[in-house]
């Protein structure tokens, strides 16, 4: 089974849906609420980077990058 560009992109959005419910849920907001601010980060942009391949991390990762990157990090 060959990993298309198709199946890196579902498994970057389910990684974007978990992340995005976990910071909701820790900051009290919703979901549909923080999805855009999320999208337009430099953390999302860098998901999609196919050379960087950060969509291999697991979501408590990229939930960390994410708040390193909202702190000014």
């Amino acid at each position: 089974m060959a990993v298309t560009r198709e199946r890196i992109d579902a498994a970057i959005d389910m990684l974007i849906s978990m992340v995005v419910m976990d910071l909701a849920h820790e900051q009290g907001r919703s979901a549909t609420e923080l999805m855009p601010e999320f999208l337009s980060s430099r953390t999302a942009r860098q998901l999609y980077d196919e050379e960087q391949k950060l969509w291999c991390e697991g979501p408590a990762y990229i939930e960390e990058m994410y708040k390193k990157e909202m702190q000014g990090g």
